[in-house]
Formats: structure tokens, C-alpha cells, sequence
């Protein structure tokens, strides 16, 4: 094995030893204490298992911990999730690896310009925050997605690595969308394993493991639009278990209930459709005819919407659309931007900071005060500064990704890339507009598997 492919060692030598320091460690433990072997125990094998299966655990690390954004515990007043410890963890097993074979960092430009916005939360954080502590706590918070980023970038080495991450990726989404579809079909028996209530909807909402429900959905989202991408080249026996898939896909984006997340799903299938054609004027035509038809059929449906019986829930969040005026969540959001907005014309160059937005303005509904549209956090947070550095992030990572696709990809990885493309570009652009996720990692490790299917596919 050579030296430059340091992120391929499996590092069977380092887990036997840890093995073998555990297996005489844990018996005096047992006895004396139980709980601090139980510990020792689940990290031992966590770390066995990212030894053993070294780069594959390492992505598939960072992708399950990503949907557990649910979970938190408090160290002082500090609040740790699993997607930063898995964060940590990966990126001190990386490094102990590169040091080992003496490897090569792959630093394409979106990773420099991520590790650059970055940068701007500190520098927002440390000089313009209106408290230094807690806003410095959430840069670092906003760090772990960074650094997840990074990490799915170099973990995947090559063409195979990234049809198994990708296979992580989207067998971890359906999975999280299936227990959503669980906690709510449990929830009438009084069971509650994750299922959102609030003043605000009439529908009791699931949310799975994910921070809340309207995140539920929007990934949900991206997971279904991936799917859908690649269905076209997929092998025949591997359709019928691609549909299965896709249906409870389906199933969960209905009961998200999230519009933001429906009309993500909507543009992002519209997009799949008029990029599947191989030569540039059937796509022109096809978009063209997407353009021209979307708002008859915005028209019709919201026209046939008041005729429909509004106890259905679907129904009901339909002709929401209707009312946006009056629409308790709508209305809330509507204050809470201006709020941000006016933040912003205080600090517009670099921001108030992460975080910031509850030290201004503490509870606000008897919740803590948040941003929910991904720009204007962007805007009152890093101020215009940070705003570009984002963009400049985004395009370097999706431009690059579409060259590939077009010019160098095979039929099937250029589908998958594709659709990594347009379900990235319609969360951000739709799903995060109202319902900002970029402070949580899921969003970093989608953009992961794009940096590196770019270079894998690419020979960069």
C-alpha cells in the first residue's frame, strides 16, 4: 500500500492493540465500575469498528450522526450533539491516519471558500457579537459542519468509495423517513418517539430524528429528487427495491406537511425532468415548457383547493397558500425576518455573529429567537461579507459538479451527480429559504458527496 493513499488503511494493527489494551482493562472495570465499562465498551467498539472499516465507517459516521440532530446533552452551558462528536472523532482518526502514510489533503476551491465563510463567523463572533461567549460557542458549532465537509471529501478515494458513501447516504435518509412514518403512526396510541405538536398546525407532525419537522422534510426532499435522478439508470433488479424506496419517500414528504419542503420536491423533479435529455435543446425546450406551465398548474390546483374537504391535512396546508396573510407560521416568520433585516442595517458588513439573532432578542413566542431563511441568516450573522464568501461557495461547488457531469461522467454517475446537484440547489434556494438548516450538518455532508464525486469523476 502506498504512502499516498493514507485514508485506504483499514489500520487492522491499531485496532488490535486497542483491543487488546481493552480486553485487560475491561474485567477490573466490570467489577469496580459498571457504567465506566459499558462506556468503555461502546467506544471501543465504535472505534474498532472505524479502524477496521476504515475510510467506509468514517462516511457512514458522519452520515448516520447527521439525522440524529434531535439529540443533544448539556455540558454547562454548552449543548453537544452526535454529529460534532462524530465530527471530532472522524477528524482525529483522519489525522492519525495522514500521519501514519503520510498522505495528501484534497483541497479543492468550495473546500477553501467553506473553511473561509468559516472565518467570517469568528471574525463576526470574536469582534462585532453582542456576546462574546455564547455566540463563539455557536462558530464553533457552525465549525463541525465545516469540518464534516472536509472530511467527505477526503474520506472517499475513489470511484467505488463514492457509490458506497452515496448508498449510506441515501439508505440512511430512507430509513430516517421510514421511522418518521412510524413515530407518527404510533403517535394516536400515545407513543411518542418523534412527532412534533404546536400551536401553529393542525396536524400533529413527524419529525423522526431530525431537529424539527419542516428539516424532516426538506431532506426527505433531497433524498426523493436523488432518487428519482437515478431511476432512469438503474438496473432493472434494482427497481423494484429503488420504488419501495422512493414510496416511503413519498409517504414521509406528504406527512412533513412542510409547503417549503413540497415545493422543493416539486422544482427539484421538474428539474430532473428537463436535465435528463442528453442534448442542450430538448433540455432548453423542456424548461421552457416547465417555466410556461407552472403557474397554470399553480392556478388550477389552488383553484381546485376550496372545493377539496378541508379536513384533509394535506388539504388544509393547500389552502394555506390562500391565506398566507392570516397564516399563524407565515405571519411569525414575516416578523422575525424584518427583525433580521433591521439587525442587519446595524452591522452590514460582517454581522452580529452565530447565534446571535436570540442574544438581540431572547424568546420570541416563548421560543428562542432563530432566523429561519437561510440568507437573511446569512446577512444579519456575516453580514455581506460572509453572504458572498457563501455564494462564492456554492457556485464552486455546483458549476464544477455539472462541467463533470456533462463532460467526463458515465451515463450512471453522471445521474447521481446530477441529481446530488439539483436537490443541493433547490434546498438551499426553496427548502432553507424557510427553514434555515446550514448551522446542522446534513446539509454539509450532501455537499460532501458533491466536492467528491466532482473529483473523483473528474480525475482531479
Amino acid at each position: 500500500m502506498s504512502r499516498s493513499s493514507w485514508f485506504l488503511s483499514p489500520a487492522w494493527l491499531g485496532a488490535a492493540l486497542v483491543a487488546g489494551l481493552v480486553a485487560g482493562l475491561l474485567p477490573w472495570l466490570v467489577e469496580r465500575q459498571p457504567l465506566a465499562a459499558l462506556l468503555v465498551f461502546g467506544a471501543t467498539a465504535g472505534g474498532l469498528f472505524l479502524l477496521g472499516f476504515w475510510p467506509l465507517s468514517g462516511v457512514a459516521t458522519l452520515v448516520i450522526t447527521a439525522l440524529f440532530t434531535r439529540y443533544r446533552f448539556d455540558v454547562g452551558p454548552v449543548s453537544i450533539r452526535p454529529e460534532q462528536i462524530a465530527a471530532v472523532v472522524v477528524g482525529l482518526v483522519g489525522l492519525s491516519q495522514w500521519l501514519v502514510w503520510r498522505g495528501r489533503l484534497r483541497l479543492p476551491a468550495a473546500v477553501w471558500l467553506a473553511l473561509a465563510w468559516w472565518g467570517c463567523n469568528l471574525i463576526a463572533a470574536v469582534f462585532f457579537s453582542p456576546a462574546l461567549a455564547p455566540v463563539l460557542q455557536n462558530a464553533v458549532r457552525v465549525g463541525a459542519g465545516v469540518v464534516t465537509f472536509v472530511l467527505m471529501v477526503n474520506l472517499i478515494p475513489d470511484r467505488r468509495g463514492w457509490w458506497q458513501a452515496l448508498g449510506v447516504f441515501l439508505a440512511a435518509g430512507v430509513a430516517e423517513a421510514a421511522f418518521g412514518i412510524l413515530a407518527r403512526a404510533l403517535y394516536p396510541f400515545g407513543i411518542n418517539l418523534g412527532v412534533q405538536v404546536s400551536w401553529n398546525f393542525t396536524e400533529p407532525i413527524p419529525y423522526g430524528t431530525f431537529q424539527e419537522g419542516n428539516l424532516f422534510g426538506s431532506h426527505t426532499a433531497t433524498w426523493a429528487i436523488t432518487l428519482l435522478a437515478l431511476w432512469p439508470v438503474l438496473p432493472r433488479r434494482w427497481r423494484p427495491l429503488a420504488l419501495g424506496a422512493l414510496l416511503v419517500l413519498i409517504v414521509a414528504l406528504y406527512l412533513s406537511l412542510s409547503r417549503a419542503a413540497w415545493l422543493t420536491f416539486a422544482a427539484g423533479a421538474a428539474l430532473v425532468w428537463a436535465f435528463w435529455r442528453p442534448t442542450a435543446w430538448h433540455r432548453l425546450n423542456r424548461l421552457l415548457l416547465g417555466v410556461l406551465a407552472a403557474p397554470f398548474l399553480v392556478v388550477m390546483l389552488l383553484g381546485i383547493a376550496p372545493l377539496l374537504p378541508a379536513e384533509w391535512p394535506f388539504v388544509d396546508r393547500l389552502q394555506s397558500f390562500l391565506r398566507l396573510s392570516s397564516d399563524p407560521t407565515f405571519s411569525a416568520r414575516l416578523h422575525d425576518w424584518a427583525l433580521a433585516w433591521n439587525d442587519w442595517l446595524q452591522q452590514p458588513l460582517w454581522g452580529w455573529g452565530p447565534g446571535s439573532f436570540y442574544e438581540l432578542h431572547g424568546l420570541l413566542r416563548a421560543n428562542p429567537a432563530w432566523i429561519s431563511n437561510l440568507t437573511l441568516r446569512l446577512l444579519q450573522e456575516t453580514g455581506i461579507v460572509g453572504l458572498v464568501v457563501f455564494a462564492a461557495f456554492v457556485l464552486t461547488l455546483l458549476v464544477p459538479a455539472l462541467k463533470v457531469a456533462e463532460q467526463r461522467a458515465a451515463p450512471a454517475e453522471a445521474a447521481a451527480l446530477r441529481g446530488l446537484v439539483i436537490a443541493y440547489a433547490v434546498l438551499l434556494g426553496l427548502a432553507y429559504q424557510s427553514t434555515d438548516g446550514i448551522w446542522l450538518t446534513a446539509g454539509w455532508v450532501h455537499a460532501g458527496l458533491i466536492a467528491a464525486g466532482t473529483r473523483v469523476f473528474g480525475n482531479w
